[in-house]
């Protein structure tokens, strides 16, 4: 309400009164809403400001090198591996493993059932040990324990069935 003094010097003094505290109540509380939006204003400014500062720069995106193998990186690693296998004695992958622990247990049944082993398979045992001490070098320790318990199991129930313990 705007403040009109010819129309309140008409009214009479009750009525100019009350209108008056009525304009006085209406000022307090715009004066209330003013406070609370340079309070709200004054928090989206701080709010803008640390985003301004937490938001990473931005650069331009060349497409062509998101696909390109990253130095460090295991892409980067297989783009970069000997294109000779015999320089690589580590494992390859999932296959190769289940491939030697085949071999091995083929192996083993020729030994168990008493025949002995080709150079063949003497030097593929080499091979696939040299495998198993790279992948160990490369374990945790955790891991490490892993494998010698569950190599345990392996022998143990080995052991248990030649001697007739089960």
């Amino acid at each position: 309400m705007t403040l009109n003094k010819k129309e309140l010097n008409k009214l009479s003094p009750e009525e100019r009164i009350k209108r008056l505290k009525e304009m006085e109540e209406d000022g307090k509380k715009e004066a209330k809403e003013i406070g609370k939006l340079i309070k709200d204003s004054m928090h989206e400014m701080k709010i803008a400001e640390l985003a301004e500062e937490i938001t990473p720069e931005q650069k331009e995106v060349d497409i062509a090198s998101l696909f390109a193998p990253a130095e460090g990186s295991l892409e980067g690693a297989v783009a970069s591996a000997p294109a000779n296998a015999e320089e690589d004695v580590g494992y390859k992958g999932v296959s190769q493993l289940y491939s030697d622990y085949s071999q091995l247990r083929e192996m083993y049944g020729i030994v168990a059932t008493g025949n002995p082993l080709s150079e063949e398979h003497v030097a593929i045992i080499g091979t696939i040990g040299e495998r198993i001490n790279i992948a160990e070098k490369q374990m945790t320790e955790s891991e490490r324990i892993a494998s010698k318990l569950v190599a345990s199991r392996q022998i143990l129930y080995k052991l248990a069935k030649e001697t007739g313990l089960n």
